[in-house]
């Protein structure tokens, strides 16, 4: 049955900005319009980018209504638009013949940009200018992006081009640089909000700010989107809207399931996590939107751990992001890593639902992993606790052999256990006899009871040392040692000593090696010489397969 309401206008066309004034959001390309236009420093050709919903279109055809107003005696393109000329009221209607829209994603082919060069030499028809709007330009062709290219760098005085797009990345750098380009922001929350409710005051619309709030939110920064919602849900509730039934209407009445899900996955509880994707599964909810939803929320805990103040005005949530920001933001940037890796996993494979919940799992069980940070302090426990059960093994061993080092022996637990007593700010300073650190070997077992196991590691691995006595090194680097290392140990050993030692760079002696490849060059030597016991090559013969795994020297094996 035909009645006034099937002539009804969606709000996003019926409340479109129709000037420069009208639109929301957008102060820096208004500014400069209004500046260019009163300055008479118009360009020939402008691209318009920014997301979905933002005005790139409507500003397209504000701007040709600009270049073309008659209104109020112009004769010159205009910033104030009087939309009642001929021109103004054909444009916003559509049917002006000098204003050409082309859908460049229906039009992508070569041969329609031909159409347009071989149409722009011609004069306008009634209007000031011809303009060419192409919208969605990145779907162009290449053939068709080069076609253009002479006629957008030097167009007839009668024509303007203006170009949208929302993927700036795909436009070639050549016709970027021949235009002058305006990036539409995403509309703030706070203007969308005040915006909706202006709205939806002339519609006599009810609705609370919560709902304001959430409509704003849902619609990402694109205020087309935000209109859209406000439309559906004012016919849903009769212009009477309440949040509980709009969270309905989004989906969001169980969003907090979402936050639940990540939680249970970020706590390696894999069963549980399983069970509610099954849920969301059995409601029709896609994979796609349920890793989505998670990719969201791990930018949320992320922002709220950098800054909690930026949820403050919204409450609904709170309390669940700050139960998932106890992980850590390390464990939330993995988790934000396996997710959009597996969006992708999800795109590429042939059954979505179980890429989806491999995904749960992956996430289930590399919670489980140690953190890089928890890593490194198990390694530095289990080495120097090695470390210590080694030296003092070795020097159970030496006191059974000799007595001849035992007084150094001493001094070297009495100078442990005043390192192990040493406070956090710092090493203490011990004056030690020269003959306390008399060799090189004696400095590496300082550096390692000293539980400095990096700079020991700089020092085997990178270093040559050519001479040493006590309170001066002549030392060669190799490539790979840090720029700063022997002020590092100037540092150390002046910490311990009390003593400036004097440590001196030279160029290469005798291409001679580093701790760490001597060691290797003399297990070498030890295997070969293995290799060629008698004993051994017999066991090796009546075994042609087999090979050694490790030598070890055993003082406990005695000759029968």
């Amino acid at each position: 049955m035909y009645n006034k309401n099937m002539n009804y206008k969606v709000l996003a066309r019926k409340y479109r900005p129709q000037t420069f004034k009208d639109l929301v959001g957008q102060e820096t390309l208004v500014k400069t319009f209004k500046n260019a236009f009163n300055q008479g420093r118009l360009a020939h050709s402008f691209l318009l980018t920014g997301i979905r919903g933002v005005g790139k279109t409507t500003t397209a055809r504000i701007i040709a209504k600009a270049f073309n107003c008659e209104g109020n005696a112009n004769s010159n393109p205009t910033f104030e638009i009087c939309n009642n000329c001929k021109p103004c009221i054909s444009i916003t209607n559509g049917n002006c013949l000098d204003v050409l829209e082309v859908d460049a994603a229906s039009k992508t082919g070569v041969d329609n940009i031909r159409e347009i060069i071989d149409n722009v030499i011609y004069a306008p028809n009634e209007a000031r200018y011809k303009i060419y709007i192409i919208d969605e330009v990145h779907m162009l062709s290449t053939q068709a992006f080069n076609a253009l290219l002479k006629t957008l760098e030097e167009p007839p005085n009668s024509s303007k081009f203006i170009f949208a797009t929302t993927e700036i990345r795909k436009i070639p750098a050549t016709i970027i640089s021949r235009c002058q380009r305006f990036d539409l922001k995403r509309i703030d929350l706070d203007e969308q909000v005040k915006h909706l409710k202006n709205i939806a005051s002339l519609e006599n619309i009810s609705i609370d700010e919560q709902s304001l709030h959430q409509i704003s939110l849902s619609s990402e920064g694109s205020l087309r989107d935000a209109l859209s919602i406000l439309d559906q849900s004012a016919a849903l509730m009769k212009n009477e809207i309440v949040f509980d039934k709009l969270k309905n209407m989004l989906g969001l009445n169980n969003y907090e399931n979402y936050y639940e899900l990540l939680d249970l996955s970020l706590k390696s509880r894999a069963k549980e996590a399983c069970n509610l994707y099954d849920d969301f599964i059995n409601n029709s909810i896609p994979p796609t939107q349920i890793i989505n939803s998670l990719t969201n929320i791990c930018s949320k805990v992320a922002r709220f751990l950098i800054d909690n103040s930026v949820f403050e005005e919204e409450n609904t949530y709170k309390q669940q992001l700050s139960d998932i920001s106890k992980h850590g933001m390390t464990q939330v940037i993995r988790t934000w890593q396996i997710l959009i890796k597996g969006l992708e996993e999800i795109k590429n494979s042939n059954n979505e639902i179980d890429s989806g919940l491999m995904i749960i799992v992956k996430i289930c069980y590399a919670s489980r992993i140690p953190l890089p940070k928890e890593i490194i302090n198990s390694l530095n426990s289990k080495i120097s606790k090695s470390n210590n059960e080694d030296k003092a093994e070795n020097l159970e061993q030496e006191n059974k052999k000799t007595n001849k080092h035992k007084n150094l022996t001493e001094n070297f637990i009495e100078l442990e256990q005043e390192i192990k007593t040493s406070t956090s700010e710092g090493l203490p300073k011990i004056n030690l006899e020269p003959e306390k650190l008399k060799t090189v070997d004696e400095m590496l077992n300082l550096l390692i009871k000293a539980k400095e196991a990096l700079l020991h590691a700089q020092l085997i691995n990178n270093v040559i040392i050519h001479d040493y006595k006590y309170g001066e090194i002549e030392l060669e680097l190799s490539n790979n040692a840090e720029t700063n290392l022997i002020q590092k140990l100037k540092t150390f050993l002046k910490k311990i000593t009390g003593t400036n030692w004097q440590i001196k760079e030279t160029v290469k002696k005798n291409n001679e090696k580093t701790i760490v490849e001597k060691n290797k060059i003399l297990e070498s030597e030890e295997n070969s010489r293995v290799l060629e016991e008698p004993n051994v090559k017999e066991i090796l013969d009546h075994f042609p397969d087999s090979k050694i795994e490790k030598i070890e020297n055993n003082s406990e094996i005695k000759s029968s």
